[in-house]
C-alpha cells in the first residue's frame, strides 16, 4: 500500500536539567536540525560505490533564525527535574514535506523524518565564536548522515539493527540480511534505537573535529582558556507512516558528567486527501411479473395480494472527490481487479439469484430470477466512473477500485511486461467501494403494506418479543447510495421477522384461489 505524502512537524519544547555539568549552574544552548530522507533525496548508486542499492541522500532544515541560548543573560540552571526550561518554538520546531519513494528492490519506502540536537554549556565563547561552529555543524551534518544511512542500507549497521532491547542478537533471515530486512528492522523500536545511536556516534566522530577547528579559528586566545563544553548529541527518527498520529519522544544528553533530557513531539498531516463517493444517478423501472398471493395477515380474512417483480436498469456514479491538496494528475479505475480502459466500454459479470436478497412474501417470485451472466457498460472519464447494467436476471455485487497519483508520483501505467494486479495497485493511492446492482426488484403491493400497518399485533409482538423491524428502503431512486449488500440482507431478516410477528399465513387449497401469475410483455 502506498504511504501518504505528509507535511511533517517535529518540535522540541522543553529541556530538563537532571544534573548540571558545572557545579555552579549551567547556561545551556542548543543547535537543532531537522532532516529527511525521501523521494527527493534518494538517488542512483554513487559512482564507484560497487553497490546496486540507491544512495540515501539527506536534506537538512535549519529552521528560521533563532537565538540558541535557553536562558537570559547572567541566568543559569542547576538540577531541577520538576522545572523544565521552555524551548522557544522558533528554536525547537522544524517542518518539511516528506514524500515516499518507490524502491526497486523493496517497494514503497515511507521516508525518514528526524530531528537532531547538540547541547552545549556556555562558558567563555563569544556568540560569534559559537556561531562559527554552529554553521559548520549545519554544513557537515547532512552529508555525513547521508554517508552513514547509505552504509546502513548496504549492511554497515546490520549488527546494531539485529539487536533487541536487551542487546541480544535476533535471528537473521536464512538468506542473510537484505534491504527489505534492514527496512523492517528500522520499524522495530529496539533495532532503530540501536542503529540511531550507532549512526549518531559515527556522525559525531566524523564532524566534531571540523566543528572544533571552526570554533578555534574564530576564537580569541582568552576564549580558549575556558571553552564552551558539549554536553551531548542525540536524535529522534521516525518513518513517515508512523506520523499520521502524534508521537512523543525525548533526547538525552549525558556527556561530561551532565544529564539533560529534552522532550518533543512529531506529527504529520496528509498533503492529499480524497474520498470515493458513490451515488445512484438514474433508475429505469419496468414491471416484469405480477403474482397473486392469497394471504392472511393477523386476524383479517384471507385476501388476494399482489407481489410485483420489476426489471431495473440502474446507473451508479463513482466520483473521486479531492478535499485537501491539488487534484490527482492520473486516475485509473478497476472493477473486481479488472482494469477498465478510459472512456466507454463494457465488462461481463455474473449475477446472483434473487432468492437470498428477497424476504417473504414477495420471495414467491424469486424462483423466476436465478441470476446468470450479464453485461455492465461503463464510462470512465478522469475522476468519475459511471456503471450501468444492461439487463440482468438477479443481483450483482462487486468492488470498484480507483487508483490515483499526483504530480511527481510514479506512473500508474508502467511499460511492459504486464504486472500482477497487486503490483499495479501498489503504485499509487487506492480506494475502493462496493458496487451493488439490483437488476430485479421484488415488492408487495400497497394493500399488503397497509394491512400490515393496521395490524395491532405488530406492535404487541414487537414489544413482547423485541423483534427489530427495520425494513430499510425498499426502492432505489436517483440520488440514493447504491444498495449495499449487508443492508439488503438485513432487510430480508427484518421481513422474515415481521412476517412471523404478524402471523402471516399462506392460503391452503380449501380457502384460496389458484395464484395468478401475470407476465408483462
Amino acid at each position: 500500500m502506498r504511504p501518504a505524502e505528509l507535511d511533517v512537524t517535529l518540535t522540541l519544547y522543553n529541556l530538563t536539567c537532571n544534573t548540571p555539568e558545572d557545579s555552579g549552574g549551567d547556561e545551556p544552548y542548543m543547535w537543532i536540525l531537522g532532516f529527511k530522507v525521501d523521494a527527493e533525496t534518494i538517488g542512483p548508486p554513487l559512482p564507484g560505490s560497487n553497490s546496486i542499492l540507491p544512495n540515501f541522500g539527506v536534506k537538512v532544515f535549519q529552521g528560521v533564525p533563532a537565538f540558541p541560548n535557553l536562558l537570559g543573560p547572567d541566568e543559569s540552571v542547576g538540577a531541577d527535574p520538576t522545572n523544565p526550561i521552555p524551548i522557544p518554538a522558533a528554536l525547537g520546531t522544524r517542518s518539511f514535506r516528506l514524500k515516499p519513494a518507490l524502491l526497486p528492490l523493496a517497494g514503497w519506502f515511507p521516508g525518514i523524518a528526524g530531528i537532531v540536537s547538540l547541547l552545549w554549556e556556555k562558558d567563555n565563547f563569544d556568540p560569534g565564536t559559537a556561531e562559527a561552529g554552529h554553521k559548520k555543524f549545519n554544513e557537515l551534518f547532512g552529508p555525513a548522515l547521508s554517508t552513514e544511512i547509505t552504509n546502513l542500507i548496504n549492511g554497515g549497521f546490520d549488527e546494531a539493527l539485529s539487536k533487541d532491547a536487551n542487546g541480544n542478537a535476533t535471528q537473521l533471515p536464512a538468506e542473510g540480511p537484505s534491504l527489505p530486512w534492514r527496512l523492517s528492522r528500522l520499524r522495530d523500536a529496539a533495532g532503530r534505537k540501536n542503529a540511531v545511536k550507532a549512526i549518531t556516534n559515527k556522525v559525531k566522530e566524523e564532524i566534531i573535529n571540523s566543528i572544533k577547528d571552526a570554533i578555534t579559528d574564530e576564537a580569541g586566545l582568552d576564549e580558549l582558556f575556558d571553552p564552551d563544553d558539549m554536553l551531548g548529541v542525540d536524535a529522534a527518527v521516525f518513518l513517515g507512516d508512523e506520523l499520521t498520529n502524534t508521537s512523543t519522544f525525548s533526547l538525552s544528553f549525558t556527556d561530561d558528567e551532565a544529564d539533560y533530557t529534552a522532550k518533543g513531539f512529531a506529527i504529520g498531516a496528509r498533503v492529499h486527501v480524497a474520498s470515493l463517493i458513490s451515488t445512484v444517478t438514474k433508475v429505469e423501472r419496468t414491471v416484469d411479473k405480477d403474482l397473486g398471493l392469497w394471504l392472511r395477515v393477523c386476524w383479517f380474512d384471507y385476501k388476494l395480494y399482489w407481489a410485483h417483480a420489476f426489471k431495473l436498469v440502474t446507473t451508479t456514479k463513482f466520483e473521486l472527490k479531492n478535499t485537501v491538496g491539488e487534484l490527482p494528475t492520473s486516475v485509473r479505475w478497476f472493477l473486481d481487479d479488472t482494469p477498465l480502459t478510459a472512456g466507454q466500454g463494457s465488462i461481463s459479470v455474473v449475477y446472483e439469484p434473487v432468492d437470498i436478497y428477497a424476504g417473504p412474501p414477495q420471495d414467491a417470485l424469486a424462483s423466476y430470477y436465478t441470476g446468470g451472466p450479464g453485461l455492465l457498460s461503463y464510462n470512465a472519464t478522469g475522476s468519475a466512473l459511471e456503471v450501468t447494467n444492461q439487463g440482468g436476471n438477479g443481483v450483482f455485487y462487486g468492488k470498484v477500485s480507483v487508483l490515483y497519483a499526483y504530480a511527481g508520483d510514479p506512473s500508474l501505467s508502467p511499460p511492459p511486461p504486464p504486472r500482477p494486479i497487486s503490483e499495479l495497485l501498489a503504485l499509487g493511492y487506492e480506494q475502493e467501494a462496493e458496487l451493488g446492482i439490483m437488476a430485479v426488484e421484488l415488492e408487495m403491493n400497497e394493500a399488503y403494506n397497509e394491512d400490515i400497518k393496521r395490524c395491532k399485533r405488530v406492535v404487541s409482538e414487537i414489544d413482547q418479543k423485541h423483534i427489530a423491524v427495520n425494513m430499510g428502503k425498499a426502492v432505489i431512486n436517483p440520488g440514493d447510495p447504491p444498495p449495499y449488500k449487508q443492508a439488503l440482507l438485513d432487510r430480508v431478516t427484518s421481513a422474515a421477522n415481521l412476517a412471523n410477528a404478524v402471523g402471516l399465513r399462506i392460503g391452503t387449497q380449501q380457502n384460496m384461489k389458484v395464484p395468478s401469475l401475470r407476465q408483462n410483455q
